[in-house]
């Protein structure tokens, strides 16, 4: 296993972590944002001051998140249109959890063959 190879586990490892992380906090502001559907004005003004904090969060955590879709990119040697996909997990609702299953299993193939 070259060094390159031997980083990809842990690399992994944390990709797959902030992209649980990261897609639960986007829910939870995709949820917060129906407060302005009609008919529910009564819950913004008890959500804005919640939903801000969440949605700050959220930020810092896909910049994290990005981070680990950079390394584990990198170090697999993918193209760029799988960059786009893994990073477009932390705008697009439940699209994180989609793109952790299906990154996960090229991972463990590729580092199958390698063996």
């Amino acid at each position: 296993m070259s060094d390159a190879s031997s980083k990809i586990p842990g690399a992994l490892a944390r990709y797959r972590v902030m992209a649980f992380v990261t897609g639960a906090l986007l829910i939870v502001v995709f949820l917060g944002l129906l407060r302005y559907l009609p008919g529910l004005e009564s819950l913004k003004e008890t959500l804005d001051p919640t939903m801000f904090v969440i949605a700050q969060v959220h930020g810092f955590v896909y910049m994290v998140y990005l981070v680990t879709v950079l390394q584990l990119w990198l170090l697999m040697r993918w193209d760029i249109p799988r960059v786009i996909y893994m990073a477009a997990g932390g705008i697009v609702p439940l699209l994180s959890f989609f793109a952790e299953r299906r990154v996960h299993a090229e991972v463990l193939d590729t580092l199958e063959v390698q063996k």
